[in-house]
């Protein structure tokens, strides 16, 4: 969406890097892990849209805004994907689409967090619109 010759994006944020390990050491402790071609990526809810520096109010439809998260599980990757391989490592950010992916909950004495601040999300390969590396040099 372009807005006055400015890109609305996702600003992705978490609190602090203490609250971002605590979560990842929680999620590692799970058992399982995405199936074949899947992600399994964690997003705050408080996640802002901006054009330029200016944060865009909630009350702004933001239906052509793609989402981010993190990525904190991957599943095995078949032949067909291979070249994500390289691409794909837990701690990148990755932007998809609106309405791709399927939103997951666990077991709330498995993982403590605050519900209303994160979601999970398992994305399929080919729903990744982009990864990027965190912009603190932090993998």
């Amino acid at each position: 969406l372009i807005t006055n010759n400015l890109t609305m994006y996702t600003d992705l944020k978490f609190s602090s890097k203490t609250e971002v390990s605590e979560l990842y050491k929680q999620i590692r402790a799970i058992g399982g892990t995405p199936t074949e071609n899947r992600v399994l990526i964690i997003s705050p809810t408080n996640q802002e849209i901006k054009v330029g520096d200016i944060i865009i109010p909630d009350s702004v439809s933001k239906d052509n805004i793609p989402n981010k998260g993190v990525i904190v599980k991957i599943g095995e990757i078949t032949e067909e994907y291979e070249s994500y391989e390289k691409l794909l490592e837990v701690g990148k950010i990755i932007t998809y689409g609106r309405y791709a992916g399927k939103e997951i909950e666990f077991n709330p004495e498995e993982v403590k967090f605050d519900s209303d601040k994160y979601k999970f999300t398992i994305l399929s390969l080919n729903e990744i619109l982009f990864i990027e590396n965190n912009r603190n040099g932090e993998n």
